[in-house]
């Protein structure tokens, strides 16, 4: 994956004949895109570049930048630089990421020397990382350590997941689904449920009207206000990874599941469904069409999103239990990722930030009726 042409880049670090880090800056879309996409691991739709664009009219920076390994890419890391109204220094985010060659410690250490430089740069006294590394990778939680990285005391964006590869036949897939989902899928289908997509901005507006109805019936805090909701889904759906797709029966929407997509990946972004009609059980053929529908366009790994934390996974109690009792149905896998890591670059503040952040946190949604990450 050679450097383009089209970006500019501005070298971070360096190790003498084998690899380097550099800013891409001025990157086009498509340049950007497309090394994610083949970088190890294939990427994740937060570190898109409409992700950081989108994030950038929210009032973060994004950085981008690149590990080449012997001129080439070999890695990369999109990175989101944000000030807390009323609070000196910031913070750098890497939602998501980064996606790196996580075996190669002399990669990863000379990325992260690129990472620190610019957060020196940005006057950032934290850099917070999720990367999509598994658990039992225990090499590169000790690697991290070394390098500086501490466990952050909540994860942002859901350490654990269920995913599906589907990559096997349709008769395969259906034949690792529990047999209660293969019932259920049988029972809409003969009741004449049918699905359907539809990304109107008339969709979208009912689609939010039907998550404050799931939320108020399931016990769910929707911490995102609507207009942030809408927004998100209009530039996805502009930058063409997004689908809105609806189970309906005569006429009337039932469930709805909102899905982004990057290279052959699609992730269960957000869902909903309405008080009428559940026992025509529309909400699990909706996933069986939505996953056939992928199948057709190319898509071979399904992340169901947001499931407990594998020592939750049969505790009742735990907020997400009804969540992964359906989403288990479906044949998928779990995997439980390391979660967010914060490498404090500036001690002192950064000690500070992580004393307050909780009131904070707290305070700004109260003030906000939104999360700031």
């Amino acid at each position: 994956m050679p450097v383009g042409t089209t970006a500019q880049q501005t070298s971070l670090a360096q190790v003498p004949g084998r690899y380097a880090v550099r800013e891409a800056r001025s990157t086009a879309r498509s340049e950007w895109d497309g090394w994610l996409e083949r970088s190890p691991g294939g990427g994740h739709i937060y570190q898109s570049y409409e992700w950081g664009e989108f994030k950038r009219r929210l009032g973060w920076t994004p950085f981008r930048l690149v590990l080449e390994r012997d001129g080439e890419v070999a890695g990369l890391g999109q990175f989101l630089c944000w000030r807390p109204p009323f609070m000196p220094g910031k913070l750098l985010y890497s939602t998501k990421g980064p996606w790196l060659p996580w075996e190669d410690e002399q990669a990863v250490r000379t990325f992260f020397d690129g990472v620190r430089k610019v957060a020196e740069r940005e006057g950032a006294h934290t850099v917070k990382i999720e990367p999509e590394v598994l658990e039992q990778r225990t090499g590169v939680k000790k690697l991290l350590r070394e390098l500086g990285f501490r466990k952050f005391r909540w994860d942002l964006n859901g350490k654990t997941t269920m995913t599906i590869d589907l990559s096997p036949s349709e008769e395969e897939l259906l034949a690792k689904m529990k047999g209660k989902t293969r019932y259920n899928i049988g029972l809409a289908t003969r009741k004449g449920v049918k699905v359907v997509e539809d990304n109107s901005p008339e969709a979208r507006e009912h689609f939010l009207r039907m998550a404050r109805v799931t939320a108020e019936r399931d016990g769910f805090v929707i911490r995102r206000p609507e207009d942030y909701s809408f927004a998100l889904q209009q530039s996805m759906y502009d930058a063409g990874r997004a689908h809105l797709f609806f189970a309906t029966h005569e006429g009337d929407r039932l469930a709805a599941m909102f899905i982004c997509t990057f290279g052959r990946k699609y992730w269960y972004t957000a869902g909903a469904s309405t008080n009428e009609k559940r026992n025509l059980m529309p909400a699990p053929l909706l996933q069986w069409e939505v996953m056939r529908w992928a199948k057709r366009h190319g898509l071979t790994y399904y992340d169901m999103v947001g499931i407990p934390k594998p020592r939750n996974l049969e505790n009742e109690t735990d907020p997400l239990y009804g969540v992964y009792k359906f989403k288990v149905g479906f044949g998928g896998e779990v995997a439980d990722f390391l979660g967010c890591w914060d490498l404090p670059v500036k001690p002192v503040p950064a000690r500070r930030w992580n004393r307050v952040e909780p009131v904070y946190y707290r305070l700004y949604y109260r003030l906000k009726h939104n999360i700031y990450y």
